[in-house]
């Protein structure tokens, strides 16, 4: 009995969950007539609307957009996986002075919102001349993910038998080979785990590219849904098929790197 009431609060709240989803799916594919006229209903009276996602894709230039989102967040996987695992595989396998002070430091930054840096992470680009551009955009996001990566690398790291390193130390490789070709591979969940969460955090990010982006040829797909969503008459067909173009993505992503995200996740903490 208790089971059986478990399963259904289960399912109610797993309603829920979905229901939003499904609510946009059956908007993007009403007329805008109808998206006015049933609100509530997540189910297209009229013909399905599927002409309105190539609308949307050419009206606001969504293509570039696209570009835009797929650039910044390739490029910020690519960077956080590659400083971080050489910075973690330092921390948990070289000793030197200051160590556990320089780890910790960046430990304790996870403590810190991020929306406390905005103001001088924004002086800082435009001194440089970042603005408008993708290193403007990405520096940050790839600095602002270091904390976490950092722990989740280093713990990984922690667990790899330090044998394995002596070992290949006597058989003459030296730490960079070491760490691309041994110790970078054993760590593919790990990898898989910060990949997918930068991911997702620097292809839905809206804060940041708002902040030190002004040319709409920059602009990023949520930038780009901004523009949907302004207008004083609000067409939500449209802005519901922009939204589901924007997070299909994410949602295409997940399930490929499910395990590697778990395995990833279920990394235990070492003693620095």
């Amino acid at each position: 009995m208790v089971k059986t009431i478990k399963h259904i609060i289960l399912f109610i709240y797993g309603l829920t969950c979905v229901y939003p989803f499904v609510w946009m799916i059956g908007t993007s594919l009403k007329t805008s007539q109808d998206a006015l006229a049933n609100p509530q209903s997540p189910f297209p009276k009229g013909p399905l609307m599927w002409s309105t996602f190539s609308e949307v894709w050419s009206k606001l230039n969504f293509s570039r957009f696209f570009v835009n989102s797929v650039v910044v967040s390739v490029i910020v996987i690519v960077g956080v996986v590659v400083i971080y695992t050489m910075m973690a595989f330092a921390f948990a396998k070289f000793r030197f002075k200051g160590k556990k002070l320089i780890y910790y430091t960046f430990i304790a930054l996870l403590l810190v919102p991020g929306v406390t840096t905005l103001i001088p992470l924004y002086i800082n680009m435009t001194n440089l001349g970042l603005q408008n551009s993708y290193v403007g955009i990405i520096l940050p996001m790839i600095n602002g993910a270091a904390p976490f990566a950092i722990f989740l690398f280093t713990s990984y790291f922690g667990t790899i038998s330090h044998e394995l390193y002596e070992c290949a130390v006597l058989d003459g490789c030296g730490n960079f080979k070491i760490y691309w070709r041994i110790y970078l591979p054993l760590a593919l969940p790990a990898i898989g785990t910060i990949a997918i969460l930068n991911f997702i955090g620097s292809w839905n990010n809206i804060l940041w590219p708002m902040i030190i982006i002004d040319k709409q040829e920059m602009f990023t797909l949520p930038m780009g849904l901004m523009y949907l969503d302004s207008s004083s008459f609000k067409k939500w067909n449209e802005l519901m098929a922009g939204a589901l173009i924007t997070v299909i993505p994410v949602l295409l992503s997940f399930p490929f790197m499910q395990k590697m995200y778990v395995k990833g996740m279920t990394v235990g903490s070492v003693k620095m």
